[in-house]
């Protein structure tokens, strides 16, 4: 997008995305080539301080150095009360955390990332000590990218990690499918679902009396899952399914003469330990070790073939995946409060962790 006196007018492919009119100067376009080894991507006789960098797909704008970074794009979807802007929250100060014992820091990519976090997610959360509202639906115009700059790890390029918080009510609505504004879910590099426990009555009923009322549920998270399904389409992001809010879901552990609390008072399980962000890097026995015990879980919950099989709905393809267990929070919230414990994370850098994997990314730097 050029950086003119040109006027600015409605950018159709922008408004098309956002579901509002938008407007911007005018915007060229181009394609690397196959042979584009030193294709250069600028209109001719300009410089990279006469443009701004926008997506060619969406014209949204993208940081600076992005042309010269890698980047990770991650759409979070679930069902309404699954949790997800609060765990993105929480997600972002563990990474500030990973990062800074790294000599790294992590911090946003553009203004909007910077006002949007602090303003959503970290102030009802950390300074108000509140529960995060849930996210709007697409048809609001907050709802634009989280962008990140990780830095630089490993002598590579700088990385951009880019969070796109869906709401709970749009994926519980299968007339989504097909809407613009969602199409990155095919184009994503993984898509991250998560998977409320207390929507099973079975865990929800023995969990009465040990945790909070939660604010409410949502929607069945099988008939989420085959609209996440049907947004991918012929795409083929990795696929991480997160069983949220595990804190109560580990209460099950103190309900006596229970087939749960037998299974969940089981010291030597992989969702009863957290290595924490020790790990150098992600510790793929110990990931797989929780994705059986995740598994199972979810088999023991009856939530069905197609949640843990995760095959493309039209060609049958399975998508690469991992099953998580985490929780943002540590405790249930009583009302729209913390718990007095305060805020106490439990593996939730394994699934950007495991995505990241062998990528020299939030990773120890080599020597």
């Amino acid at each position: 997008m050029m950086k003119d006196d040109t006027p600015a007018e409605i950018d159709p492919v922008a408004s098309e995305f956002t579901g509002r009119p938008v407007t911007s100067r005018q915007v060229h376009t181009s394609e690397r080539p196959a042979d584009g080894a030193q294709w250069n991507p600028l209109p001719q006789g300009t410089t990279i301080a006469d443009i701004d960098i926008v997506c060619p797909r969406c014209h949204y704008e993208l940081p600076e150095r992005w042309l010269d970074s890698t980047s990770t794009c991650i759409a979070m979807a679930g069902a309404r009360y699954t949790g997800k802007t609060v765990y993105i929250a929480v997600l972002i100060k563990q990474l500030e955390r990973l990062a800074e014992q790294y000599g790294q820091e992590l911090l946003p990519a553009d203004d909007s990332t910077r006002t949007r976090y602090h303003e959503v997610y970290e102030k009802p959360l950390y300074i108000e000590q509140g529960i995060v509202q849930a996210t709007p639906s697409t048809v609001s115009d907050t709802q634009i990218p989280l962008i990140f700059n990780l830095g630089m790890w490993n002598g590579r390029p700088p990385h951009f990690l880019v969070i796109r918080d869906v709401a709970g009510e749009d994926m519980e609505n299968p007339e989504m499918v097909g809407n613009r504004a969602l199409s990155f879910f095919s184009f994503a590099d993984a898509v991250f679902f998560l998977f409320d426990p207390l929507r099973v009555d079975e865990v929800s009923s023995q969990l009465r009396d040990l945790i909070p009322e939660p604010p409410g549920l949502g929607g069945d998270p099988r008939d989420v899952l085959r609209t996440v399904l049907r947004l991918i389409g012929n795409g083929t992001p990795r696929l991480a399914v997160i069983l949220s809010k595990f804190d109560a879901f580990q209460q099950l552990a103190h309900v006596r003469n229970s087939a749960w609390g037998h299974v969940m008072s089981n010291a030597g399980a992989a969702f009863n330990r957290d290595p924490g962000l020790r790990s150098r890097h992600y510790n793929e026995t110990d990931g797989m070790l929780l994705d059986h015990e995740v598994r199972s879980l979810l088999q023991r919950l009856g939530a069905g073939v197609g949640l843990r099989t995760l095959r493309n709905p039209v060609n049958g393809t399975q998508y690469a995946n991992r099953f998580f267990a985490v929780s943002a929070l540590g405790e249930s919230p009583s009302g729209k409060k913390l718990h007095l414990n305060g805020i106490s994370p439990f593996r939730c850098t394994d699934p950007i962790r495991w995505l990241l994997a062998n990528t020299g990314v939030l990773e120890e730097p080599t020597p």
